[in-house]
C-alpha cells in the first residue's frame, strides 16, 4: 500500500477489529428494534423537562402544562429531523472518499466506513419511521448541510472530524435529555438502541482524528482548528434553541424567529449553559486538548465563514 491517508497505530488497529466484529453482531434491525404497533404516549414527556430548550426561563414559565409537552415533543422532532438530514450525507461521502482513496485507506479502516455507511442508512429509515408513527413533523435541511455535502471534495480527515463532531453534538443532546423517569419509553428506546452503533462511530472518529493531529503539521492543525470552530459555533446553538420551532406548535412560544437576540439571550440562558457544559463540555475540552481550538474558545463565539480546502 502507498503512504495511507488515513491510519491508526496497531492498537487502536486491533480495538477497530472490535468494533467490526461487534458490527456484524449487534445492529440495528429496524422492524425489530422498536415495538412500533405501541406507538408512544403523547401525554409522557419525551425528554427530561430540564433538558427543553426553554427550561427556566420566563417563556417556559407562562406555558400551561400541555402546551409544555408539546414543546418537548416538537424539540424532539427538530433531533430526529437533524440526524435524518446529517446522516443522509455521510454514505455518500464515505464511499467517495472509499473510491477516490482506495489504494490508501488500509483494509480495517476501509472495512469499518463501509460498516458505518450502512449503520448510517438503518438509521435513517428508523428515523423516518418514527416521525411517521407519530405524525411528527420533519424539520427543514439545517443550513450547514450545503457545506458538510462539500466535504467530499475535501481530504478525508475533515470528513472523519466534522462527522465526528456533528455526530457527537446530536448524540449528546438525545442521550442525556432522554435519561431519567416519565419519559415515553418507545421514544427512550429508540434512542438508546441508536447509541449502541453511534458509540461506535464516535469511537472510530476520536481515534482516526488523535492519529491523524498527532502528526500534522502546523499549518494543517490551523485549517482544521478553524474548519471545527466554525463548524461547532454554527450547530451547537442550534442544537440548543431552532427558531423553526415556532412553525409547528399549536401555540404562540412568545419568541419570534426574527428575533437573533431574543434567541441569543434563550441560548445563553443559565439553565442552557449547564446542560450545555454537561453535553458539550467534554467535546470542547478534547478540541483544546488535540490542538483544534484555543484555551478562550466558546462554543458561542461569533461564526466566521468556513474556509475553502
Amino acid at each position: 500500500m502507498t503512504q495511507p491517508i488515513l491510519s491508526l497505530t496497531d492498537e487502536r488497529t486491533r480495538q477497530l477489529q472490535v468494533l467490526i466484529d461487534r458490527s456484524y453482531t449487534h445492529y440495528i434491525d429496524v422492524n425489530e428494534v422498536l415495538d412500533w404497533n405501541k406507538g408512544v404516549d403523547f401525554s409522557m414527556n419525551p425528554k427530561r423537562p430540564d433538558h427543553s430548550w426553554i427550561y427556566g426561563t420566563k417563556y417556559w414559565d407562562a406555558l400551561t402544562e400541555p402546551q409544555r409537552i408539546q414543546m418537548m415533543w416538537k424539540e424532539t422532532a427538530m433531533n430526529v429531523s437533524m440526524f435524518i438530514w446529517l446522516e443522509a450525507t455521510l454514505p455518500d461521502m464515505f464511499m467517495g472518499y472509499l473510491h477516490d482513496y482506495r489504494d490508501k485507506v488500509p483494509g480495517p479502516i476501509h472495512e469499518y466506513m463501509m460498516l458505518f455507511s450502512k449503520e448510517e442508512i438503518v438509521h435513517i429509515l428508523m428515523f423516518r419511521r418514527y416521525l411517521k408513527m407519530t405524525g411528527l413533523e420533519q424539520f427543514e435541511a439545517p443550513g450547514v448541510l450545503d457545506f458538510l455535502k462539500t466535504l467530499k471534495t475535501m481530504h478525508p480527515i475533515a470528513g472523519v472530524l466534522c462527522t465526528y463532531l456533528v455526530e457527537s453534538t446530536a448524540e449528546e443532546a438525545a442521550m442525556l435529555g432522554s435519561e431519567g423517569p416519565g419519559v415515553d419509553p418507545l421514544t427512550r428506546t429508540m434512542w438508546k438502541s441508536h447509541h449502541f452503533e453511534e458509540a461506535r462511530h464516535l469511537a472510530f472518529g476520536k481515534w482516526i482524528c488523535e492519529e491523524f493531529l498527532q502528526k500534522a503539521s502546523e499549518e494543517t492543525k490551523f485549517k482544521l482548528g478553524y474548519l471545527a470552530r466554525a463548524l461547532m459555533s454554527t450547530v451547537v446553538p442550534q442544537f440548543t434553541y431552532s427558531a423553526e420551532i415556532s412553525k409547528y406548535l399549536d401555540f404562540d412560544i412568545g419568541i419570534s424567529p426574527d428575533d437573533a437576540a431574543e434567541i441569543d439571550q434563550v441560548r445563553r440562558s443559565a439553565n442552557n449553559q449547564r446542560i450545555n457544559q454537561l453535553r458539550y463540555g467534554p467535546m470542547l475540552d478534547w478540541m483544546k486538548r488535540v490542538g483544534l481550538a484555543d484555551a478562550d474558545y466558546d462554543y458561542f463565539d461569533p461564526v466566521q465563514p468556513l474556509p475553502s480546502f
